[in-house]
């Protein structure tokens, strides 16, 4: 993982961060400062950001010496499966990772409280990115408090299109001309080199696929927002790519992993692009020698508006359980993490996680690696243009459109009856 930010940095950011939480009038209740035993789950995305997020909570310990904070982290989905079973039982960790999908349904079941009792003080997101506060909202009210700022992308090989002689594509374009584009690259590069690795299986790009078709995967309602002739369309776009070459057929594809960079075609020299999301471009990028970009996914298609469909939200941020008898506490780690000059420090420092306030990103600009400068430069892009944030969706969601896509990359499924699948899975987690 390329270096974050720097001591010196974080201070500088520490201070602007900072600001509300030192003028704070909260205090947390007499039953806060009592002995507490925490459990705090979660899912986390790299050994540096588990790292960092254990020597914050042991700080925050060290400075209140009656407080046990129990860490119990893991990789997404076995923290999915794991919250399911005990959240079920009623004995979900008093506080726990979510993404806008788990909020979702945690919200719904009550399992996770309200804390907009808590903002603006002691928990200040007043420059807070707007995606990443709407990513922890559901029903109007705050569920959670966004850890970080992510964002869509296709991260590139410059050197691939160097060497192939191929421009990169402008930063408008369609979803036909990033096909041609992959194909030529294949053409010039390959065999056993493609110019885009399958991304069938992933939910934000078919996403941002269906919003440059009016569409999109669900509605701020909680419902889906396509029918399956569009869903159908997702998956006939890819296995045209595969007929023409653009992309890895079914069992190269299927070497990589979505959640570990170092399975990925690009880090393994057999693709030039790979649709996924910000917070993995730094490690992509500690993995490959060679100069990597990050490049807007298409926007539109030939004949149509070409519109800015790209949205930056949190991919991982924190809520309370409703049932813990330790709120008060929760809420003063929760701020010492984020708004505590020391917290900030090892929270975020060489973490991989690009804060979600402004504050936090001007500084990692400043003072972190040029895989942070691009990573910050990108969504600033997206704040000055932004589309319409990314509704909750379902858990599980990533496996089943996976399944979906790989049936019809083995032939066992059209793209109509990989639609219906998908469509049938999800309907009764809505």
């Amino acid at each position: 993982m390329a270096k974050a930010i720097s001591r010196r940095g974080l201070g500088r950011a520490a201070v602007l961060l900072a600001g509300g939480a030192m003028m704070s009038r909260w205090i947390p209740s007499a039953s806060a400062q009592d002995q507490a035993r925490i459990r705090f789950g979660g899912f986390v995305e790299s050994q540096e950001q588990l790292k960092q997020t254990i020597a914050v909570l042991e700080a925050y310990m060290a400075q209140n010496p009656g407080v046990e904070i129990v860490p119990e982290f893991t990789s997404f989905s076995a923290f999915t499966d794991k919250l399911a079973t005990e959240a079920a039982g009623g004995n979900a960790p008093d506080m726990f990772s979510v993404n806008v999908d788990l909020l979702a349904e945690y919200a719904q079941r009550g399992v996770v409280t309200s804390l907009d009792e808590y903002v603006p003080d002691p928990i200040n997101l007043a420059d807070y990115a707007d995606g990443g506060i709407k990513a922890s909202t559901f029903d109007g009210q705050l569920y959670a408090i966004p850890n970080d700022a992510i964002a869509p992308a296709i991260i590139t090989n410059l050197a691939s299109f160097q060497e192939a002689g191929i421009e990169l594509p402008p930063p408008m374009f369609t979803w036909e001309a990033l096909a041609d584009v992959a194909v030529q690259l294949t053409e010039a590069l390959g065999p056993r080199f493609w110019g885009l690795e399958d991304a069938g299986g992933n939910y934000i790009p078919c996403d941002i696929f269906l919003r440059s078709m009016g569409k999109s995967m669900f509605t701020p309602d909680h419902q889906f927002g396509f029918e399956p002739e569009d869903l159908a369309r997702w998956y006939a776009y890819w296995q045209d790519l595969r007929d023409r070459g653009g992309v890895p057929p079914g069992d190269v594809q299927a070497l990589a992993s979505s959640d570990d960079p170092s399975t990925s075609g690009l880090v393994n020299g057999r693709a030039a692009m790979n649709i996924t999301l910000t917070d993995s471009f730094a490690g992509f990028q500690a993995l490959v020698s060679d100069e990597l970009v990050l490049h807007l996914l298409p926007n539109g298609f030939e004949g149509g508006d070409m519109k800015q469909h790209h949205y930056s939200y949190a991919g991982n941020s924190t809520a309370v359980w409703s049932q813990s008898p330790h709120k008060d506490r929760i809420i003063d780690i929760i701020r010492f993490m984020h708004f505590d000059p020391k917290g900030i420090e090892l929270y975020y420092r060489q973490s991989g996680m690009v804060p979600a306030s402004s504050a936090g990103r001007e500084a990692l600009a400043k003072e972190g690696s040029e895989a942070d400068r691009k990573i910050v430069d990108y969504l600033e892009v997206l704040q000055k243009d932004p589309a319409p944030p990314r509704y909750p969706g379902v858990t599980g969601m990533s496996g089943m459109l996976r399944r979906a896509n790989e049936g019809v990359a083995f032939g066992q499924l059209t793209p109509m009856q990989a639609a219906e699948q998908f469509i049938s899975e999800a309907k009764p987690r809505l």
